[in-house]
């Protein structure tokens, strides 16, 4: 009898392990892309190609056949062109699905781009006390959530803000002001946003968004003091940016994760695989000086940097890294359209068209 007791102790022991690490087997690990330009560039009939120089017609499936599993698209309120608003979002969910990838909702909660330097609050809400705009905000986002609901593209996470280290819709949302911190607005209209996502979709996880890491531990600790609800870290990763040593940043990043609670993904990222330009718009990124050391512009810097970035992440303490995003590789120039790119020599396609080593990353254990 005492044997049988032990055997069924050490089974149980054993099964509970064995469902622990099948868990953790099991959880994804995201390898994504913001392909929020996509739609535009195929209207302007950019060509897009395989590594052998084949034609894609159909590119997210090509990169969904390549790795890819996340999409993210940005969501802008009343932008005055028309661009990135609940339609169009709500045709990029459908691919996702179509396309096996899940789905990455990013909130911008203005009327064009926000980042850490620019929080504009729409036109429509300008007037609005904080009570007034948090309403609003619950509103809003209620409803985008509830759309999306009814064509059955919920998303898997939600971005609450884009890179909000200083607030969102500015000023009421401004965090630092004339060497003052005012955190209780952001706060509060970030719970409102919240709870609007989980009105309609309480299963779709909660992001926040951060640029850069030197500076997360200090903003996650006021939401975390504040007991802001949100089961995701977001941070940006730009070397120009968010500082060119990739050693400083991955101990930063791992000291980071080793002390607080949520998983992490770099939510943006990318890199330069040429200094050069292939149209009449000024690049983001043209200098040496803005490169990391030790990672050329070039097609292997560019692969060998994206490697060291989902190293990096996949080998965070307790397994808190959960992917990475790359920003805007489908923003290549196209010959005889009227607005250019800024950044296509960091889209993961080179100035043919054709897809980039590091594109290999994706289909990577």
């Amino acid at each position: 009898m005492r044997y049988l007791i032990l055997f069924l102790l050490i089974t149980i022991v054993s099964c509970t392990n064995n469902d622990s690490n099948s868990a953790s087997e099991d959880a994804t690990y995201y390898k994504g892309m913001d392909l929020s330009f996509l739609e535009e560039q195929l209207a302007k009939n950019a060509s897009y190609k395989d590594a052998q120089g084949n034609e894609v017609s159909n590119v997210v499936g090509y990169l969904s056949n390549q790795g890819t599993n996340l999409m993210r698209i940005r969501l802008w309120i009343n932008n005055s062109d028309g661009k990135y608003n609940l339609n169009y979002v709500k045709r990029q969910a459908l691919i996702a699905q179509q396309h096996n990838m899940d789905f990455l909702l990013c909130f911008h909660f203005s009327n064009t781009w926000a980042d850490p330097g620019s929080q504009d609050t729409p036109a429509v809400w300008s007037s609005l006390n904080i009570n007034d705009l948090s309403t609003e905000l619950e509103e809003y986002t209620t409803t985008v959530l509830r759309e999306l609901r009814n064509q059955n593209t919920l998303p898997q996470l939600v971005q609450i803000g884009n890179e909000t280290n200083n607030g969102m819709l500015w000023p009421l949302g401004l965090i630092y002001e004339n060497g003052n911190e005012n955190w209780d607005n952001y706060v509060q209209l970030t719970q409102s946003a919240i709870n609007g996502v989980k009105s309609i979709s309480p299963d779709s996880k909660i992001m926040i968004h951060h640029a850069g890491i030197s500076t997360a531990p200090y903003f996650f600790e006021q939401l975390d003091n504040r007991n802001v609800p949100y089961d995701l870290v977001g941070l940006s990763y730009y070397p120009w940016w968010h500082g060119d040593d990739l050693d400083i940043m991955e101990a930063d990043l791992r000291s980071f994760a080793a002390n607080q609670d949520k998983p992490v993904i770099i939510v943006e990222t990318s890199y330069p695989f040429t200094l050069d330009w292939n149209d009449n718009t000024n690049n983001n990124i043209g200098l040496t000086s803005q490169l990391a050391p030790g990672y050329s512009a070039t097609i292997s810097g560019q692969y060998s940097f994206l490697k060291r970035i989902n190293d990096i992440v996949k080998n965070l303490p307790d397994d808190k890294g959960i992917g990475f995003c790359y920003w805007a590789p489908d923003w290549i120039a196209v010959n005889g359209a009227n607005e250019g790119s800024s950044w296509e020599n960091m889209a993961l396609f080179d100035f043919n068209g054709i897809a980039t080593q590091a594109i290999e990353i994706y289909s990577e254990e």
